[in-house]
């Protein structure tokens, strides 16, 4: 074979191997988790019954498994895109019926879904066109960093440790370990295990579409449609894990008897922080809580973060607060190396809740299979209009329900650590 031949042969196995490299990329999940066919149409999408493992770098969550559709169900076989489907459903009711029961075939319903048509009349959205707003929330900086597990059923009992103090004999509630000698008898301890209860909460979107939007581009449709049903859906679940009170919806971490509020400096002026407010509400973080912290903030508070430092001797002073991109190069600002993370769920600066120290994955969720969707151009028939509805069910509460003493000191720490108001 002459030298140049060899060369071409070469040349060209590099490049059915880098092709058979880009092949198999497609076929796998892209970072979203998601898996697409060559129309850019969802196939697959991540396991909603696994628990996300996490990332190293800001704890960000990362799914573990995919879920294909049922056995039998064959995703696009009668509607293109959500657009399609929803003008259908507003055009001919009859026909949206027909190909909604056609594309499930012989093959079961997946959970929530049991009838395509529902006793109200409304009619279940194919599964292929709800994945992208369960992955979204899943993925939310907020929920998405929570301790989550899905159920079968509708409540979960899980087994707490009930340690309240580090001393010995407290540990563990109560589990101790002792040095022995050689032939030396062990002693006995009984550790006391508690429970905590979650049990699921109904939350629930429900969008109006006008003739004219459902009329327009089908993309520009299911672009508004899970934007805004996504938008809200995290918004319920950030305001509720912030602030809720724990009746219908999850209990919030300002409701929380396990956080742990650090009192304002003395002399300090109303409605400011200071670096030494944040360097106790750090000390006051458990320990093995602080890798996976953020810092959550009102946007209120950056300008006094922006200006914050310690001083250093005469020669000026040492920034505390790291603006994002800039001095950092990193995404998020951050605060004693965890990012700080502005929301609309914190409250205005000056009262406590403002700014907040977290360890979200101290944070347990629970909830149901995905998100149920139906619609129906019943509910707003006179103002010819289609309403789709959108439910989730979920519950969620801090893991603690104290704050802990530690084995030296007695200053109380948390996963969960706000600032006193400042008046």
């Amino acid at each position: 074979m002459s030298e140049t031949l060899e060369e071409k042969v070469k040349s060209l196995s590099s490049n059915i191997e880098s092709l058979t490299k880009s092949v198999d990329q497609l076929n796998s999940p892209d970072i979203s988790g998601v898996r697409h066919d060559s129309q850019g149409r969802l196939t697959s999408y991540w396991e909603s019954d696994e628990s996300p493992s996490r990332s190293e770098k800001f704890n960000q969550p990362q799914i573990k498994s995919l879920r294909t559709f049922p056995n039998g169900y064959q995703p696009y076989s009668e509607f293109q895109t959500f657009g399609e489907f929803i003008r259908c459903g507003f055009k001919d009711r009859s026909e949206l019926i027909s190909k909604t029961k056609k594309s499930w075939g012989m093959c079961k319903a997946i959970q929530g879904m049991s009838e395509v048509v529902g006793a109200d009349g409304g009619i279940a959205i194919l599964p292929e066109f709800h994945q992208d707003i369960l992955t979204h929330i899943y993925q939310n900086d907020i929920f998405g960093r929570t301790d989550h597990y899905q159920v079968a059923g509708n409540n979960m009992t899980f087994p707490t440790d009930p340690e309240s103090s580090r001393a010995d004999g407290s540990r563990a509630g109560g589990l101790r370990a002792y040095w022995v000698g050689e032939g030396d008898p062990l002693t006995g301890t009984t550790p006391k295990l508690g429970e905590t209860t979650l049990k699921l909460n109904k939350l629930a979107v429900l969008v109006y579409l006008t003739e004219e939007l459902i009329n327009d581009n089908g993309l520009a449709l299911e672009s508004y449609v899970n934007k805004k049903v996504t938008e809200e859906m995290e918004f319920m679940l950030g305001e509720s894990i912030f602030n809720g009170n724990g009746v219908g919806k999850p209990l919030g971490i300002m409701q929380s008897s396990a956080r742990v509020t650090v009192p304002k400096e003395s002399g300090q002026a109303a409605n400011t922080i200071v670096a030494e407010n944040i360097l106790h509400m750090w000390s006051r973080m458990r320990a093995t809580s602080r890798k996976n912290s953020a810092w959550f903030i009102n946007q209120d508070t950056e300008p006094q973060l922006h200006q914050m430092s310690l001083g250093v001797s005469t020669a000026g002073g040492q920034l505390v607060y790291m603006p994002p991109s800039g001095l950092s190069g990193a995404s998020y600002a951050t605060l004693m190396g965890r990012p700080v993370i502005p929301t609309e769920f914190n409250e205005t600066l000056g009262t406590e809740g403002d700014i907040m120290l977290s360890s979200l994955d101290d944070y347990i969720t629970i909830s149901k299979g995905g998100i149920e969707q139906a619609e129906s151009m019943h509910v707003e028939f006179l103002t010819d209009q289609l309403a789709l509805r959108f439910i989730m069910r979920i519950d969620g509460k801090p893991w603690e329900t104290q704050p802990l003493t530690p084995y030296k000191g007695t200053a109380t720490q948390s996963s969960f650590v706000t600032l006193a108001t400042r008046s």
